[in-house]
């Protein structure tokens, strides 16, 4: 069972409540939040709705009609066409922004995070679009309101309110490799009570790109999702919402382990549970003031058992449970005529279970408070601070402040600015993980218990070398950045729009695992260290062109640099070295340095659509480009400067055509890579042409 949060955590929260509830009813009564008038309309940049085009932060939007029309079921094909933002693999799909790795981007849904990070890559495989009303991108560090994790942006997955009547669909979809998407929607509004569930079935045989060996690339898996939000207004003035999700999936294939020198196959069996529930209590002051309380639960298990193929002995279990249990409460007050102030705060409490993590179970708390102010100084500016305390029980405490403002010089210019501190807390994983892989034979250790556990593998007469001193090992820090963003966009025209984004990042205590040991059995082992500083910077740039009322197009493109400054010094000082063809040393100059690994120096996407709304068609054509990036170090400098060390960029071609039948019924087909374009040595991800074809039907 989920722990329930300790008591002095509702003691805490009761405290911060009530001084808000006074200073609720001191607010001025000069300012609406007219949050039904703006269209659209985004929530996760200043965690209050405004029209997105006023945000002063960078931020995109994902509406329920282009999920419809791309045809995406899973949160990683929907975010894959997104401009500026790259998926890649790493212990699941994950997704850049600003080039910086998935683990640094906070994923939500109705704003409240989600959990159960493998490596740092939450799966964005795991989570469906069904129900979603829409999708808000954050760029930027948005640690000032969101805490850890927010380092690199924001996306926030917002589902959709149940309809003011009863309505319904029914939905299939087909697609290459056996893969297959079920789902039932249904909502409705009686009186004052809101009601919308949904439930998705999702199951792929999986594909093989070496049907010689063990197992398979993707192994086969059936995936569950059910869910549903409850929206109650209990006065006209406060309302309640209840929102929950529950997630498992079923994962079974072989995998080969090596007994006496002879890879021999193993049944593997992982399944997958994730449920979260979030009660929210919203109300609204006469004065225009709001306060918002919410709770939040979620736990997240793993559970995976490989099995002698023969006999059904268990060889090995891997378990791993970890719970996420917050309070928070939020006051939004309007001051006269030009400012916006809003104040919050909380409590969070953490645990994980698992066989990996030394002790067996760990625990964190940690409180935090935050606060922001908007000044309206003129229809022309806009300006925004905000910041966020974080006191952790096992961290010094985090300040981490943002400034934004917005210009419009006339109607159809708008320029935007922000510099802001972000920080990301070491995991659970980072400061306490035991792990030894049973197929590959490494070792990782977490930094806390790092030197014990290599003194235990010395005793065992594993130990082949030290890299250093492991008594001069140290407990890690959090990571700490500091992003700068300028854009500008335009309206050229009624039809043309022009967006373009300039960023940097500079990241220090960047956490990465290194080996700290070699092992008798060749492997090594690791743990992690602060190691590097790092820069990433860059041009986003997107243009739309609506050349009539059927016809549209989309074009973005990223350029983007980035680098680890103890790298460019030592290219600087001269003291880093390659080899040539003809097996000389040669100084690197910068121009060899090729940056961070699994980063693209170019990449940008293309759209092409046709609507006709009397026939009920609507077809698009998407390209996704993405330029060469480096995938490790064969050279033995520990630096991407060969191109060797590179993959080959490539396109991907995607298709989809949806026609309405009637009122009521919609089919749907189309084609994903339609090149079949495949790297089965570095992107087993990638699984070729996919085919599919969808049918819908409203049920009302």
């Amino acid at each position: 069972m989920i722990k329930r949060i300790h008591r002095h955590y509702w003691f805490a929260l009761v405290l911060l409540i009530g001084p808000m509830y006074t200073a609720a009813g001191q607010a001025a009564d000069s300012l609406a939040l007219m949050e039904g008038e703006l269209a659209p309309v985004v929530v996760t940049a200043t965690k209050g709705a405004k029209e997105l085009q006023n945000v002063p932060i960078p931020t995109s939007l994902i509406t329920s009609e282009d999920i419809a029309q791309q045809g995406a079921v899973r949160l990683a094909d929907l975010l894959a066409e997104q401009p500026g933002l790259q998926i890649v693999y790493d212990h699941g799909l994950g997704v850049q922004i600003q080039g910086l790795s998935s683990d640094y981007t906070l994923v939500l849904v109705d704003g409240e995070p989600l959990i159960g990070r493998v490596a740092g890559t939450l799966d964005l495989e795991r989570l469906t679009v069904s129900g979603v009303d829409q999708v808000e991108i954050v760029r930027g560090p948005s640690s000032s309101l969101y805490g850890s994790e927010a380092l690199a942006g924001v996306i926030n997955i917002i589902t959709k309110a149940p309809a003011n009547r009863w309505t319904g669909s029914l939905q299939s979809r087909y697609q290459t490799h056996g893969t297959s998407d079920l789902n039932l929607e249904g909502e409705t509004t009686i009186g004052r009570v809101g009601a919308r569930i949904y439930a998705n079935r999702y199951n792929s045989d999986g594909y093989d790109f070496s049907p010689d060996g063990i197992g398979q690339t993707v192994s086969p898996f059936t995936d569950y999702t059910v869910g549903g939000r409850l929206d109650l207004d209990l006065t006209d003035r406060t309302a309640l919402r209840l929102s929950a999700r529950h997630n498992w999936l079923d994962q079974s294939d072989e995998v080969g382990l090596l007994t006496d020198n002879v890879r021999v196959p193993f049944d593997n069996e992982a399944a997958l549970r994730d449920w979260n529930i979030a009660p929210v209590l919203t109300h609204r002051f006469a004065s225009g003031a709001k306060l918002t309380t919410s709770l939040y639960a979620s736990r997240y298990r793993t559970d995976t058992q490989i099995r002698d193929a023969t006999t059904s002995a268990l060889e090995s279990r891997s378990q791993f449970d970890q719970t996420f249990n917050k309070a928070e409460a939020q006051l939004d007050l309007v001051l006269g005529t030009q400012h916006l102030l809003m104040v919050g705060g909380g409590v969070i409490g953490e645990s994980v279970e698992a066989d990996r993590v030394a002790g067996g179970s760990r625990s964190t708390q940690h409180v935090f408070a935050f606060a922001q102010h908007e000044w309206l100084a003129s229809e022309r500016l806009d300006v925004n601070v905000s910041a966020r305390f974080d006191a952790h029980n096992e961290f010094a405490p985090v300040l981490s402040p943002k400034a934004a403002v917005l210009v419009k010089p006339n109607e159809r210019w708008r320029v935007r600015a922000s510099i802001g501190s972000g920080f990301k807390a070491p995991t659970f994983q980072q400061r306490y993980l035991d792990f030894t892989n049973a197929v590959q034979g490494y070792s990782v250790y977490g930094s806390v218990d790092v030197v014990n556990a290599l003194r235990q593998l010395e005793a065992q007469g594993q130990v082949r070398g030290f890299l250093q001193d492991i008594e001069s090992l140290e407990e890690i820090e959090p990571e700490r950045s500091l992003a700068f963003n300028l854009g500008a966009a335009t309206d050229i025209g009624e039809r043309w729009s022009v967006d373009v984004n300039g960023f940097r990042n500079h990241i220090s205590n960047l956490i990465e695992a290194s080996p700290i040991a070699l092992k008798t059995n060749g492997q090594s082992a690791f743990t992690y260290f602060n190691l590097s500083r790092i820069v990433t910077q860059g041009i986003e740039t997107k243009a739309t062109f609506e050349m009539n009322d059927a016809f549209s197009f989309m074009a973005s493109y990223l350029f983007l640099d980035t680098f680890d400054r103890d790298v460019v010094d030592q290219i600087n000082a001269g003291s880093l070295f390659a080899r040539d063809a003809n097996g000389r040393d040669f100084r690197l100059s910068r121009s060899d340095y090729g940056g961070l690994l699994n980063r693209s120096r170019h990449s940008g996407t293309f759209r092409v659509q046709y609507r006709h709304v009397e026939r009920g068609l609507t077809a698009s054509a998407r390209a996704i480009y993405r330029g060469r990036y480096g995938f490790g170090d064969t050279n033995g400098n520990l630096v991407l400067d060969d191109d060797s060390e590179y993959i080959a960029g490539y396109v991907l071609l995607n298709l989809t055509v949806t026609q309405r039948i009637t009122d009521a019924v919609q089919l749907q087909v189309g084609a994903q890579n339609l090149t079949d374009h495949t790297n089965t040595t570095f992107i087993p991800s990638l699984p070729g042409r996919l085919l599919f074809a969808s049918l819908q039907v409203g049920l009302r």
